[in-house]
């Protein structure tokens, strides 16, 4: 009889235990995947995958669980969840099980939906931080309505704020047709877009065919008018080149015979009423309107008047790349100050250095009264600019002597903005000789960014 007691025990000793060694949240995960005194049945997705849990471990996480699994009112049988997708909804346990689950952009919103649905604040707030960190010109439309559908009014407004201060980017993204014609019109009918109107009117129009497809209906004019609704009032036609509307916008028969007619005439008489149209300028940068601006400095030193004589009449440049996209909104150059004033007319465009081709609305053509050190010209609007793209930024100045500043940097890094500066190469757009400006000097100090 001692024998076979032995022998018993000497054959347990080599039977593994699977809680041996693992935490509370391991063996618990270990539980639900293998079935091990599971009590509720979900059946979910389209095809109703069977997935087992334990009705212990969503209550204790989850009130609406709770509601759905106690009490006389509870339900019986096997759950049916049929709109979520049964990877989200694994996922969605083991985060009720651990507190932990990584959140990237093929779950999160599937994982925001069931947060909601289920009452679980924790991972509402993960998702939430995901989408707001993780934003970008290129999916801020995409956020926006995903926020628009969740009521979500902070990170609404915060897919709002890039859009607009991205808004060439963000209207040319592939998301924009998503937008419901609400969040269509909330973005294209602010003040604060910073987009070419061109754009704008491009972006109604993929939307409005997206919209007459979506519906089952042929795309007409009629059809898309319809789709738009008052939408299409938002696009500021008066800013757009004569030229632009009459060849873009008349041809797509968008707007009634009246209402073309009406822009026209303002375009030969700028004064007359063009309501119910808008011909105010979107966001026009000026020193004291521009908000969340990074100066960019990246001259170290100002050395004494520059060498070359009156009247002064050279180009001066500097090539550069940024690590995000990001609005440029001016540029510093330095005057002649000696407690007096100095005019200066300044001429200045954008190119991109793998093309040559100048970036649209990058010229400037301004006369400046510089009474300080060094002062700040601005574009009409912000240039949207593309990460890792490199730049040449090429200024004409004419007027007295200037200051000049050496001990460049060809790097500044002002937080999690990152602006790399290279050699200037002389581009085929450059109007007179180059000063040949060098990472180490020259002439423009620094550069406005809106981040």
């Amino acid at each position: 009889m001692e024998e076979k007691k032995i022998a018993r025990q000497t054959e347990s000793d080599f039977i593994e235990s699977w809680q041996r060694g693992k935490s509370l949240s391991q063996s618990l995960v270990y539980a639900r995947d293998h079935k091990i005194m599971c009590d509720v049945t979900f059946k979910v997705g389209e095809h109703k995958k069977s997935i087992e849990a334990h009705k212990l471990i969503l209550c204790s996480r989850s009130r609406v669980f709770e509601a759905m699994l106690t009490g006389p009112m509870a339900e019986q049988g096997s759950i049916v969840i049929p709109e979520v997708d049964p990877d989200i909804f694994e996922q969605f346990l083991t985060f009720l099980y651990t507190d932990d689950v990584i959140t990237d952009g093929n779950n999160v919103i599937g994982l925001l939906y069931v947060s909601k649905k289920y009452d679980v604040n924790t991972l509402e707030e993960k998702c939430l931080t995901y989408l707001e960190t993780s934003m970008t010109s290129k999916n801020a439309c995409f956020i926006l309505e995903q926020a628009h559908i969740y009521e979500e009014e902070d990170l609404k407004e915060k897919a709002l704020s890039c859009i607009r201060n991205n808004g060439d980017a963000s209207l040319k993204s592939r998301d924009v047709v998503h937008l419901c014609r609400g969040c269509l019109s909330d973005v294209i009918q602010s003040d604060q877009l910073i987009a070419n109107e061109e754009t704008v009117f491009e972006s109604v129009l993929s939307w409005s065919e997206s919209a007459c497809k979506s519906q089952g209906r042929e795309v007409t004019p009629q059809n898309r008018r319809d789709a738009l609704g008052d939408a299409v009032l938002h696009v500021r036609y008066p800013l757009m080149s004569q030229k632009y509307f009459f060849e873009t916008v008349s041809t797509t028969e968008l707007l009634t015979a009246l209402e073309e007619n009406k822009i026209m005439k303002y375009f030969w008489c700028p004064g007359k009423d063009v309501s119910p149209f808008n011909s105010n300028q979107r966001n026009k940068l000026t020193p004291t309107g521009i908000t969340k601006q990074r100066i960019i400095r990246r001259l170290k030193k100002v050395t004494g008047r520059d060498s070359w004589s009156c009247p002064g009449i050279y180009d001066d440049g500097i090539m550069f790349c940024i690590n995000t996209d990001a609005s440029l909104a001016g540029l510093q150059l330095y005057s002649a100050h000696d407690n007096t004033s100095q005019t200066y007319d300044i001429k200045a465009f954008v190119t991109k250095t793998s093309t040559d081709e100048l970036v649209e609305g990058s010229q400037i053509t301004q006369t400046v009264v510089a009474d300080t050190k060094t002062y700040d010209v601005y574009f009409a609007r912000a240039l949207q600019l593309v990460k890792d793209e490199k730049y040449n930024l090429i200024v004409n100045i004419t007027g007295p002597n200037t200051h000049s500043g050496v001990s460049g940097r060809s790097r500044v890094d002002d937080g999690d903005f990152i602006c790399s500066f290279f050699d200037y190469k002389k581009s085929r757009h450059s109007s007179k000789e180059s000063n040949a400006t060098s990472v180490n000097s020259g002439q423009i100090p620094g550069l406005l960014f809106l981040v």
